[in-house]
């Protein structure tokens, strides 16, 4: 059990004076770049996660509204192609092949095994209503799917697409981030306000983080060099990002951030976390090292997803009322 601390760490403090000295002008942490275009829809768009792979330099957008993953090619800032064929798809999980992803599908009960080379489905797994949240983990090359609808975890073998094991969860699941060292995956549970720990090898949750402010959680990020864990939750009428020391089980604070935060990116180039919080239109940019806030960008609205490219330092935020993906450097 964390028992909570907070430190009172208000995004107003991260509105540092610009290198002129001018004080009516705020610290902004992020570069624009420039705005990809999406594949339009016929109707009122509709997106959610979003899947970098840094390997190949290809991000995935989960275009829900189009029944479609979108795949865009990061050195040229364009849409390859989509995926069609994955209803009301969700997230995406990557794997040991580049070319091989998996989807999450809740419009049909399915998970979706796509080849990215030659833009098509494979096979379609039956994993039970509602698979939301997916991910791999590559120590024990798995692929980990979340059913919100039952309470419940899959674990895919990537290979024979077999289900080979199905875990109980203690509540309602949201977002997760696998450890890519020890092979652990770290899961919100959004009804009891708290975040687990599974560990994939042995099927067991391991340890559950309570206190540190945790409630409602949603987005989480893991830092398997500082051993780290990133929190995005909404306790009362604030909007909070909880950092927890998992090596100790030690809560290191709190810091604000926006509204309506969904996914959240950690950059484990110059540790910094990425905030995208649809409700307040915006990006929060937070320094872990400091454990301080750096400030925030304006995004336009429904910007809920984001991801980040280490080995670029580029940022990129879905802006769902618009159907683009904007592109920032970190500065």
């Amino acid at each position: 059990m964390i028992r909570s601390h907070r430190l009172v760490l208000a995004l107003a403090a991260a509105l540092l004076l610009a290198a002129c000295g001018d004080p009516l002008v705020p610290h902004v942490p992020l570069t624009s770049l420039t705005n990809i275009q999406l594949p339009r829809d016929t109707g009122l768009p509709s997106f959610d996660l979003l899947t970098l792979d840094s390997r190949v330099g290809r991000l995935y957008i989960s275009h829900s509204s189009n029944d479609a993953v979108d795949i865009v090619d990061l050195k040229t800032n364009t849409v390859l192609e989509s995926v069609t064929g994955l209803r009301k798809v969700h997230a995406i999980a990557l794997t040991s092949d580049p070319n091989i992803v998996f989807t999450s599908d809740p419009g049909d009960g399915m998970v979706g095994v796509v080849d990215v080379a030659q833009r098509k489905v494979l096979k379609f797994i039956d994993v039970g209503p509602q698979p939301d949240a997916i991910g791999y983990d590559p120590v024990d090359d798995l692929v980990v799917a979340v059913l919100a609808s039952t309470n419940t975890v899959k674990l895919i073998d990537p290979h024979t697409y077999l289900v080979v094991a199905t875990m109980a969860l203690p509540g309602s699941p949201e977002l997760m981030d696998v450890d890519p060292v020890q092979g652990r995956v770290f899961l919100a549970i959004n009804d009891k306000d708290e975040v687990i720990i599974i560990d994939v090898k042995s099927r067991q949750i391991t340890t559950t983080f309570k206190g540190c402010d945790i409630a409602i959680p949603t987005g989480v990020a893991f830092d398997p060099d500082q051993q780290r864990l990133y929190v995005a939750s909404r306790p009362g009428n604030n909007r909070e990002l909880n950092i927890i020391d998992t090596l100790i089980g030690k809560c290191l604070g709190v810091v604000d951030i926006g509204f309506g935060t969904d996914q959240i990116a950690f950059n484990k180039h110059n540790h910094h976390v990425y905030a995208a919080n649809g409700g307040s239109k915006n990006l929060s940019v937070i320094d872990t090292v400091s454990l301080k806030p750096l400030g925030v960008v304006g995004t336009g609205p429904i910007a809920k997803s984001v991801a980040v490219d280490p080995t670029t330092d580029r940022v990129y935020a879905l802006i769902g009322r618009a159907g683009i993906i904007g592109v920032y450097h970190d500065p």
